[in-house]
């Protein structure tokens, strides 16, 4: 995804993130919630588009939102979106150490 918009990213990281599934620094490195492991795959695949998207727009503005869909799979989106909104709580609650 990184690729498609002419970007490198620098490095990532995985760890317990209790508050957000991604997030991606102005330095290039992006990361990523241990919780994705238990979300489907067009989740998964529309975090990684939402960061890398960032890459590009550090904002959530309309430009922002058309590339992360055009780095999305089909639908992804839409779909992945609705599945954070109704299981976030579930997912986020509770500290894995």
């Amino acid at each position: 995804k990184a690729g498609r918009i002419g970007k490198k990213i620098k490095h990532i990281r995985v760890a317990d993130q209790s508050t957000r599934w991604g997030s991606c620094s102005t330095s290039g490195t992006l990361s990523f919630s241990c919780r994705l492991v238990f979300a489907p795959n067009y989740v998964v695949d529309y975090i990684a588009a939402h960061e890398v998207a960032h890459m590009r727009h550090m904002d959530h503005s309309d430009r922002f939102w058309k590339l992360c869909d055009e780095l999305c799979d089909s639908n992804h989106m839409v779909r992945a979106k609705h599945w954070l909104k109704t299981r976030d709580d579930i997912y986020m609650r509770y500290r894995l150490d």
